[in-house]
């Protein structure tokens, strides 16, 4: 049976298909390489970098092509003029798309298999011909892909004997499986990075928080400062004021009596004066 490996196309395919986030796309990287002799074409096992820089310029290619997400066009996978390597050249979209639920399979470890309807594939795919040749590369995608089919009861299911009109189970041949287990699951290893990430969030936001508290606090300080000094120098102000209201008041008090005294002196001198005046007459 012939073992597809998948090249940097298929990787780059897989990532848009299943909407692999660029914070993750690293971590996918490398699991994808660290098990590269397994799946991977033998050329891109050789270096990460290469093997990387492959990948995003796939990337890039399919974005300039229209294939973004997984409502894009399966057909835009494949380059204008490209051979088929699984099924035949007309059921080229078919093979990307195997593809892709392989790829899903083999990255989602945990995942046991996914629900699908082959007899409804056709018509989305954009697939003409016989429906007997459809069946048949579908068989072909499968046993190339290491890929076996259940019915919903979880009994394997043989496809040489007709695709059936009803959901079946597409899974991982268990030997293939067993041989990604001997890796380990980057998704644990993802898991564990995020949740070390978030505790670095969590001390540096803890950090920011208390020295927003400190600067807070000397904001607080000084303009209780500054209040303190105003109304200190506003009671100083006013003090002042009423030291030199009492001196006004005292300088007006004293001007006052003498004024008095003065006019008590004149009255009584010219009382006196009237006496002498009478006593001479």
């Amino acid at each position: 049976m012939i073992n597809y490996l998948y090249n940097a196309r298929d990787i780059a395919a897989y990532f848009k298909w299943a909407g692999v986030s660029s914070h993750q796309e690293k971590e996918y990287l490398n699991y994808i390489f660290q098990i590269g002799k397994d799946i991977l074409a033998k050329p891109l096992t050789k270096d990460y970098d290469v093997f990387e820089k492959a990948v995003y310029r796939d990337l890039y290619y399919l974005w300039s092509e229209g294939f973004e997400n997984e409502f894009s066009d399966i057909a835009t996978i494949a380059p204008k003029g490209a051979v088929s390597l699984i099924c035949d050249q007309e059921f080229i979209t078919l093979e990307s798309y195997m593809k892709l639920l392989a790829l899903h399979l083999i990255f989602s470890r945990n995942l046991p298999y996914v629900h699908i309807n082959f007899t409804g594939l056709m018509l989305p795919l954009g697939l003409k011909g016989d429906f007997a040749d459809f069946e048949r590369n579908v068989v072909i995608a499968c046993e190339t892909l290491h890929l076996t089919t259940q019915d919903v009861f979880a009994q394997p299911f043989d496809l040489h004997l007709g695709i059936p009109d009803e959901m079946l189970c597409l899974c991982l041949e268990p030997e293939f499986r067993k041989s990604l287990s001997a890796h380990e699951d980057f998704r644990k290893r993802f898991l564990k990075n995020a949740a070390t990430r978030l505790q670095e969030l969590k001390k540096t936001s803890a950090e920011i928080q208390e020295k927003e508290e400190k600067k807070k606090q000397r904001m607080l300080k000084r303009k209780q400062a500054r209040e303190a000094a105003k109304a200190e120098k506003e009671a100083l102000a006013k003090n002042t004021k009423k030291t030199a209201q009492k001196k006004t008041d005292a300088s007006t008090s004293k001007k006052s009596t003498a004024k008095k005294n003065t006019a008590k002196k004149e009255t009584a001198k010219k009382e006196t004066a009237k006496k002498e005046t009478k006593e001479t007459k």
